[in-house]
C-alpha cells in the first residue's frame, strides 16, 4: 500500500478537503485501521450496567478478536481472550449471560472467574505441564462514565489520557447513572467512518430527515477545544422538548436531573475515536458502537439510555417504543443515504471533497485525528 497524502486532510476546517475516497473503499487500508485504531486503541465494549453481578459477562469481539468481560469472584471486572489455553476452541459464544466458570466446550478445561485455570482433564501424563502457566490471557480494561473500554494490544497508553476531558464535559448527564432499556444489533452496507460521520454532522439533516428531525434541531455550537481522542459539539433545540421522539415539543419523561440552563433543552453529540458515538439529549441517550466486518460492511449496536427513575415508571414501556421507533425512522433513513454513498466512494471517478464549516466541524475534526495515527504509523504522510 503506497503512502497516502493527508496534507490537505490536515488544514484548518475552512480549507481543509475530506478523506481520499480509498479510505472507505481500500481493504488494505481497512485491515491498516483495524490493526491502529481498533486493535490499537481503547474502544468501546458497550455499558458495564449489566456486568454488576460475580459471573455477569459479556462475550463479544474486537477486529475479530474474541473477548470475555466477567465480572470475578472478587468483583472486580476483568476482559481475557475468549480463547480456550489448550487448543485454541472458543469459550462462550458472543452475548451475555451469568456463569460460575468458564468452561471450554471442546475438551472440558476450566477455568475460574478471574482467569485461572482449575481443571484440566487427564493432562496428568504431560511432562512438565503447570495449569499455572495457562491462565487465560488478560486485555487491559476500564470502565468510564459507565462506558467499558478495552485495549486489545495493551499499547494504547493510560485511558485517561486516552479521554482526556471526556469525563467532566459529560458530567452533567450523569452517563455512570444511566440504565439500558433496549438495545438493537444491525448491519449496514457503508464503511464505518461514513456510518459515524452521518451521526454527527447536522448539515444532511434537511436533506435526509425534512419530515422528521430537520425543524427540531438549531444551529449547533462549535465543537469543544477539548483534550482527549473524542469530538463533542453541543446544540439547542428549536423547541422546548425532547428530540428522542417524532412528535415535535413532545416531553414524554422529566429532564435528567443533572441538567439546567441550556443543557437542559438540547442534545451534545459526541464521538469517542474510534468507534463510539452518542447522542446525550434532555431525556435519553442513544448510542451507536460500530465494528468494521469489511470496507462496505458495518456492524452496528444502537443502545438506549435513561434515567433509572424514568425506567421504573409505570407507562415506561410504552414511552420507549416511540423512542424506539424515532431511532428506527432515522436509521431508514440514513441507511439509505450511507448505502448509496458508499456506492459514490467505490468509484474510480472519486475525488476528495470539502467541509461546510458551520455543519460538519465534527467529521473534520475527526479526519484530522484519523490522519495524524495513520501518519504517526508511518501509513500516511502529510
Amino acid at each position: 500500500m503506497q503512502s497516502i497524502d493527508m496534507a490537505n486532510v490536515l488544514r484548518p476546517t475552512a480549507q481543509a478537503y475530506t478523506l481520499p475516497p480509498a479510505c472507505y473503499a481500500d481493504p488494505a487500508i481497512l485491515a491498516h485501521e483495524q490493526a491502529q485504531l481498533f486493535v490499537g486503541g481503547w474502544v468501546s465494549a458497550g455499558r458495564g450496567d449489566s456486568l454488576d453481578k460475580v459471573g455477569d459477562y459479556l462475550a463479544f469481539s474486537v477486529s475479530d478478536t474474541p473477548l470475555i468481560a466477567v465480572r470475578g469472584d472478587d468483583s472486580q471486572l476483568r476482559v481475557f481472550a475468549n480463547t480456550c489455553r489448550h487448543r485454541g476452541m472458543r469459550l462462550i459464544e458472543p452475548g451475555r449471560g451469568s456463569c460460575r466458570h468458564l468452561v471450554c466446550p471442546f475438551h472440558g478445561w476450566r477455568y475460574t472467574l478471574e482467569g485461572v485455570l482449575a481443571a484440566a482433564p487427564r493432562m496428568q501424563g504431560a511432562e512438565n505441564f503447570d495449569p499455572a502457566d495457562f491462565g487465560l490471557v488478560q486485555v487491559p480494561c476500564a470502565q468510564r462514565s459507565g462506558f467499558l473500554f478495552v485495549n486489545v494490544d495493551g499499547n494504547a497508553g493510560p485511558i485517561d489520557d486516552w479521554l482526556g476531558d471526556f469525563d467532566a464535559l459529560h458530567q452533567p448527564w450523569g452517563l455512570e447513572s444511566l440504565v439500558t432499556a433496549s438495545t438493537r444489533e444491525f448491519s449496514v452496507a457503508c464503511n464505518w467512518k461514513s456510518f459515524l460521520e452521518v451521526f454527527n454532522e447536522y448539515y444532511h439533516l434537511r436533506k435526509v430527515h425534512p419530515g422528521t428531525f430537520s425543524a427540531l434541531y438549531d444551529e449547533p455550537d462549535v465543537p469543544e477545544d477539548a483534550r482527549g481522542a473524542f469530538v463533542s459539539q453541543f446544540g439547542v433545540h428549536r423547541h422546548v422538548g425532547s428530540v428522542g421522539v417524532l412528535e415535535q415539543s413532545s416531553s414524554p419523561l422529566p429532564v435528567l436531573p443533572g441538567l439546567s440552563g441550556r443543557l437542559a433543552n438540547g442534545t451534545r453529540y459526541t464521538w469517542v475515536y474510534p468507534g463510539l458515538a452518542f447522542a446525550a439529549s434532555r431525556d435519553a441517550v442513544w448510542i451507536f458502537e460500530v465494528t468494521p466486518h469489511a470496507v462496505a460492511e458495518t456492524g452496528v449496536r444502537l443502545t438506549l439510555l435513561f434515567d433509572p427513575h424514568s425506567v421504573a415508571s409505570g407507562d415506561f414501556e410504552a414511552i420507549l417504543g416511540r423512542y424506539e421507533h424515532r431511532m428506527a425512522v432515522g436509521m431508514d433513513e440514513d441507511i439509505a443515504i450511507l448505502e448509496a454513498q458508499q456506492l459514490g466512494l467505490t468509484s474510480a471517478l472519486a475525488r476528495p471533497g470539502r467541509f461546510c464549516p458551520e455543519l460538519e466541524p465534527s467529521i473534520h475534526a475527526f479526519h484530522r485525528w484519523y490522519a495524524g495515527r495513520l501518519v504517526g504509523a508511518g501509513l500516511a504522510h502529510g
